[in-house]
């Protein structure tokens, strides 16, 4: 016998799915008994509180009914248990009860008893608001030739994160992203998304801050004949320096270095700090403008020369 089983395929794949519907139908009219998980909701907690220990977000419940509005009820997410905590004050265990499990529109299913867990614990805590300072994890990479003139600034430099005190207390800053910028020759004014602190229940009420640096070309300068000083002599000596001047190379922006000159460079020697010394000649120490660096000190030592006052 030749049986092909392909021969009105269309037909057969109908009678088919009508044949399981009519089975389907049939045993969803079937009561039946159930569990099943539904949503655990917080009631009442107010703005200024917060839950500070974990409570589950589902609980499992026992119930009966048909079967059509057991589907219906699980696909259509329904039904939840409210949590009222609106009289606790600090601490509070609560045991499940079946009537504080709600349903969003009239159905037919009975709730039997909440399965697990039996019991809930919940501490409550007020929030607080801190303000934390801003940290950057952020680079900055120019061209060469180029440089950061000045610090990188931060706005705002700090914000203000929202949580449970006890957990807030234990947070000293937040910080950016790891972003790179690279080959940079111009300023830089960007936008920067601010980490999550990796607490729980805290939030950051402050989702960016904006980074600005400057960007200068970079320059070098000459400077000759910086007068040497000493600091913190004593008033019955006069010390001289020898020799009593120094020259470097300076290194910054184009916009800073134009206007420098030696008055705008501190070169010292700190008398208390070398006078105990076996060393007869000493290094100065050397202050240029914020955002200048220097290089190729000519001389690096110098002796001191002491002599009474009478």
């Amino acid at each position: 016998m030749d049986y092909n089983i392909f021969n009105n395929f269309t037909t057969k794949l109908i009678v088919l799915l009508m044949a399981i519907l009519v089975w389907f139908l049939v045993k969803t009219e079937d009561n039946y008994l159930y569990s099943f998980k539904i949503p655990l909701r917080v009631a009442n907690l107010g703005q200024d509180r917060v839950i500070s220990n974990s409570v589950p977000k589902r609980i499992k419940i026992s119930s009966w009914g048909k079967g059509r509005e057991l589907l219906s009820l699980m696909l259509r997410k329904e039904m939840f248990y409210n949590l009222d905590v609106s009289r606790v004050q600090s601490s509070a265990r609560f045991v499940l009860e079946k009537n504080e499990i709600k349903l969003m529109h009239e159905s037919n299913i009975e709730v039997l008893n909440v399965v697990e867990p039996e019991t809930i614990e919940v501490k409550i805590t007020d929030l607080v608001t801190k303000k934390i300072p801003v940290v950057l994890e952020a680079e900055i990479h120019t061209l060469p030739g180029y440089a950061i003139v000045d610090e990188i600034e931060l706005k705002p430099d700090s914000v203000d994160i929202i949580g449970p005190e006890s957990v807030i207390s234990k947070i000293s800053a937040i910080y950016t992203q790891n972003k790179i910028f690279r080959n940079i020759k111009r300023n830089v004014e960007k936008k920067i998304r601010l980490k999550n602190p990796e607490k729980k229940q805290v939030k950051l009420l402050t989702a960016e801050v904006e980074i600005s640096a400057n960007i200068q070309k970079l320059m070098e300068k000459q400077i000759y004949e910086v007068s040497v000083t000493v600091i913190n002599q004593p008033a019955n000596f006069k010390i001289e320096v020898i020799p009593s001047t120094l020259s470097l190379v300076l290194e910054g922006g184009t916009d800073l270095l134009l206007n420098v000159t030696k008055q705008d460079i501190k070169a010292y020697i700190d008398y208390q700090k070398v006078q105990a010394s076996t060393n007869k000649s000493h290094l100065a120490y050397i202050e240029t403008p914020k955002g200048i660096r220097y290089r190729d000190v000519k001389p690096k030592r110098f002796k001191l020369a002491l002599e009474k006052i009478k």
